[in-house]
């Protein structure tokens, strides 16, 4: 086989690896903040960035029950714009490897397997992931997960973990940012088991003391 071909076909399933996004008018987020005809939605700025805004065109007081709602449905929209990007199926290697594509991860591998662990591997804020392919801007890896929860905290871009619309893929992604993190990710890792073992027994102690 010649050289200029195997290159054509990494090339072809290297495009199909990338994800293509939606127009950005079609997006979740962007259908979301255009519910507010006074607020304009900027494209190349962070989803936090734009809902700050919206909250001070609205002039919502922070105690104002309508605060709350407006976070709610910005909350499930960040949601249903991870799954417009990325999708909703873990069990589909596609979207596994849209997302390495996203994390920069080469080579992209050729197992769901081999792009778990990659995935896994790369401690970044979901909020940074969701907005990479509207902005541009790459998303920043973390050293480890205390680096990416004080991130987080500091940021406040603090991904919803309750939605009606979590997908399985998305689900798998999710960490527990201001406790620890009880979800099915990484079955039969012995640390995680022990780290259960102890908080229960942790929880037991404290029941009997009362």
């Amino acid at each position: 086989m010649s050289s200029s071909t195997e290159r054509r076909r990494s090339e072809s399933a290297n495009s199909r690896r990338t994800p293509t996004p939606p127009p950005v008018d079609d997006t979740p987020l962007a259908a979301f903040f255009a519910q507010f005809a006074a607020f304009s939605f900027k494209e190349n700025q962070s989803s936090n960035k734009n809902f700050d805004r919206l909250i001070k065109v609205l002039k919502i007081d922070a105690k104002d029950p309508q605060k709350r709602e407006v976070r709610e449905g910005f909350k499930d929209a960040l949601v249903q714009e991870f799954n417009a990007r990325f999708g909703t199926d873990g069990n589909d290697i596609l979207n596994w490897q849209s997302l390495c594509a996203v994390l920069r991860i080469d080579p992209v591998p050729d197992s769901i397997k081999e792009c778990r662990k990659c995935v896994w591997d790369t401690h970044v804020n979901l909020v940074d992931l969701v907005d990479s392919p509207r902005t541009g801007k790459p998303v920043k890896p973390f050293a480890s997960v205390e680096e990416l929860r004080a991130y987080t905290l500091q940021t406040e871009k603090i991904f919803p973990k309750e939605s009606a619309y979590h997908g399985g893929l998305l689900k798998e992604l999710l960490r527990e940012i201001t406790g620890t993190y009880f979800g099915g990710r990484r079955n039969g890792s012995a640390k995680r088991k022990a780290r259960k073992r102890k908080q229960k027994a942790a929880r037991a102690a404290v029941v009997l003391d009362f």
